[in-house]
């Protein structure tokens, strides 16, 4: 039988990404002893108990029915609270879409952007779901290289090269996965003032903003006359344990929202009412979950980039912030995807290899922080005997 063209769009590297990771997951679920560090969040942690106590709550006074379709209003009115102090002007509830978590409202605002005869820009190394989801609906994707020695931090002439009469859109990621690095405040301000004279989107990806130290980080619709180009992405999966939730959510102009809305009345119909009541709790809580997961995070971070550093043959690169710490491996006679196979077959750890990244990930390999201290000091000693015996 034939498939679309969108079946097409929606495989390749990207999918083939993670093969990886669904080798490592068969394996642990066969009774082997994985550790899995090729996903993005904290393997032990659970949701805080307010949380979950709130959705049992919600259960119970039968909150299991159909939701306003653009999420519930004290949600979205939470949300919009909560970017009027982060960007310092007033956001509405009319500004925000709930959706089911960062991946859904970024591929619902690829659609309501892109078409087929756009091109959007990505700077590398990229999210591997990146490629199927701002290609969806026909558009191209454009990549901008960067280099490791560089800590992948792009240059704004090399984007500004790359505009031209089709470009509708520049998809931001800071700060960084994989990389976890914090684009500065000069290179962003740049790249609004790029959308801004060329007419075009910014799409920042902003799911990691909560582990940068304050005034580290810049949200592009924070500055003066961004907003209106600006459609900013965030959820409460890493924040605040919630991975598995499923919320998450758009910020953007009236009109934009009004057409994600209309895309969700028949994509989703809406999210259920006990996971938006326990992600308003959430939020309710922040200032303490999150500056516990960054606590934790960032002790895990220093000390896996201590013992790496101890290991000849490799170099850390860039792991300022985020949940994971990115390292390069050109200098070992094997491919990074040999050499996380390896790592997977021999010595049982499951790492991310950054090539279907975008060319600047090759030799890169990704390993998540959020494992115990015991088993991610296991996983540095085996990728120092792989190295060894390499």
């Amino acid at each position: 039988m034939k498939f679309t063209k969108l079946a097409d769009r929606v495989g390749g590297p990207g999918a083939d990404a993670w093969d990886i990771h669904f080798a490592a997951i068969e394996r642990q679920r066969n009774g082997d002893n994985i550790i899995v560090l090729s996903i993005g969040q904290e393997m032990l942690e659970a949701t805080p108990s307010v949380i979950i106590e709130a959705a049992n709550n919600s259960l119970q006074r039968a909150r299991h029915h159909y939701s306003e379709i653009g999420g519930e209003e004290d949600l979205r009115a939470a949300i919009a609270k909560r970017y009027s102090a982060q960007l310092g002007r007033a956001i509405e509830p009319d500004n925000v879409a709930v959706m089911s978590g960062a991946q859904n409202a970024l591929f619902a605002a690829s659609l309501c952007v892109l078409e087929a005869g756009d091109e959007a820009i990505v700077l590398e190394p990229y999210y591997a779901t990146y490629p199927a989801t701002f290609t969806v609906g026909g558009a191209r994707l454009v990549p901008i290289t960067t280099k490791p020695e560089k800590d992948f931090i792009p240059s704004a002439d090399d984007i500004m090269q790359k505009i031209n009469e089709r470009t509708r859109a520049i998809i931001v990621n800071s700060p960084h996965n994989p990389s976890g690095m914090v684009y500065p405040r000069e290179l962003i301000n740049q790249i609004v003032q790029i959308c801004r004279s060329n007419n075009i989107w910014l799409i920042s990806d902003e799911v990691y903003a909560f582990l940068a130290e304050p005034g580290t980080f810049c949200s592009p619709a924070s500055l003066p006359d961004a907003f209106d180009h600006c459609i900013t992405v965030s959820s409460v999966s890493k924040s605040h344990r919630m991975t598995g939730w499923r919320v998450g959510w758009a910020i953007a102009s009236k009109p934009l929202i009004d057409q994600m809305f209309n895309l969700s009345v028949c994509m989703s119909y809406g999210l259920p009412m006990f996971t938006q009541d326990a992600a308003l709790v959430a939020l309710e809580h922040s200032a303490v979950i999150e500056a516990e997961v960054r606590r934790e995070i960032n002790r895990k971070r220093q000390m896996v980039i201590s013992l790496l550093n101890q290991i000849d043959g490799i170099v850390v690169r860039g792991s300022k912030v985020g949940m994971f710490v990115v390292f390069d491996v050109r200098a070992v006679p094997v491919s990074a995807n040999t050499f996380a196979w390896q790592l997977l077959e021999h010595y049982d750890v499951a790492v991310l290899p950054c090539t279907a990244f975008g060319p600047s990930g090759t030799g890169i390999l990704r390993m998540n922080i959020g494992e115990s201290d015991e088993n991610l000091q296991h996983a540095c000693d085996r990728i120092g005997k792989l190295i060894r015996s390499l």
